[in-house]
């Protein structure tokens, strides 16, 4: 995310997003094996051609689409009776990658529990928020800090529970 609060840029880019030579990538992908989309993030990350990664189970939620890729499981409807099966499931975290909508919706569901987000050293001045309009205010109560050579900072925040 961008300093001022952007997932991307004004013109859908992502160029400015640059991993941190000190990034332990493999190693925070470790904790996840769901991956939760929305309907415009499953649909850029097919355009761009990039895979899936092994071992993660991929959902996409969308009320329009009529079928998914192969590696992926359509989830249409109720997203909290979907999103609060999935959470029961045995396994390890789920990640929310991608989806300002998706995102907000399950914010306001009361769904997430934590929030980990990487403010990278830029100011964008316009482009797509981490959030829409939410119902209420989601307060955070921090639990790690992580700053990276580069100027990124990562912070990861357990969400207050309404």
């Amino acid at each position: 995310m961008s300093l001022d609060g952007y997932i991307e840029g004004s013109s859908c880019e992502y160029d400015w997003i640059v991993m941190d030579k000190d990034f332990d990538f493999a190693g925070h992908m470790e904790r996840f094996d769901t991956f939760f989309f929305g309907r415009n993030s499953y649909d850029k990350l097919l355009r761009s051609g990039f895979g899936t990664f092994a071992g993660i189970r991929n959902y996409v939620f969308s009320n329009t689409l009529e079928t998914a890729d192969k590696n992926f499981t359509l989830l249409k409807g109720d997203i909290h009776a979907a999103a609060t099966q999935i959470k029961k499931q045995d396994g390890k975290d789920i990640a929310v990658y991608g989806g300002t909508n998706l995102l907000t919706s399950l914010l306001d569901l009361d769904l997430i529990d934590e929030l980990t987000m990487s403010v990278i050293p830029v100011i964008l001045g316009q482009g797509m928020s981490m959030v829409n309009i939410l119902k209420q205010r989601i307060y955070l109560t921090l639990i790690e800090t992580k700053n990276f050579s580069g100027g990124t900072v990562q912070l990861r925040y357990e969400v207050q529970k309404k």
